[in-house]
This record gives C-alpha cells, structure tokens and sequence, in this order.
C-alpha cells in the first residue's frame, strides 16, 4: 500500500486504514506502538509496558484522526528513514504482527 504523509505541527501524519490495524490485531484506542529502525526502514509492532525492551525503543500510541488513526511522525524519524514527506510516499506492508514502513521507489 502506498499513502502519502500529512504535515500536523512539527511533523507528519501517516494514516492507517482499520483494515490494516485489523490485520496487526492491536486496539488503536489502547495499545502502544514501538518504533524501530534497521537499513532505512521502519518497523512498528505493538509493545507492553512490563516489556523489558520498553525503555529501549521510540513508542507511540495511535493518534486519531478524522475517522481513522494514524501516528504522528517526528521530522527526526523520517531523516533516518531518509524520507522526504514533502515530495514522497510511503510503502505499507505487514509482516505477521509487523507493519514495516518504507520510502516508496
């Protein structure tokens, strides 16, 4: 899936379909979402509290937007994942409990 990121204060928004939070099998109004980066690419997967990795990594809840939700994404993020929001577009795919997110091209 390819999406396109939104401007919201100091960073950006990527939107999430429900489907897509479905297919992860995680509650977007409760859970929380840890960040991790290898080779340019981001990994997002669900993470507990009591999870000894939870100091480790960025985590972030889902933020709502209009009718679906979505994560706010720092400015620092996307120049790790060398991610241009102004210009490009993001892949989506899932990975078992993983959605991996790309610069798309």
């Amino acid at each position: 899936m390819i999406k396109n990121l939104t401007a919201r204060g100091n960073g950006w928004h990527l939107g999430i379909h429900k489907n897509i939070i479905k297919l992860l099998g995680v509650n977007p109004e409760t859970c929380k979402m840890q960040f991790r980066i290898k080779n340019k690419v981001l990994y997002v997967q669900e993470i507990l509290p009591n999870n000894p990795d939870y100091e480790k990594y960025l985590i972030r809840p889902f933020s709502k937007k209009n009718t679906g939700w979505g994560f706010y994404m720092p400015n620092s993020i996307l120049e790790l994942l060398d991610i241009n929001p102004e210009t490009d577009q993001v892949e989506l795919e899932i990975e078992d409990t993983t959605l991996i997110i790309k610069k798309h091209g």
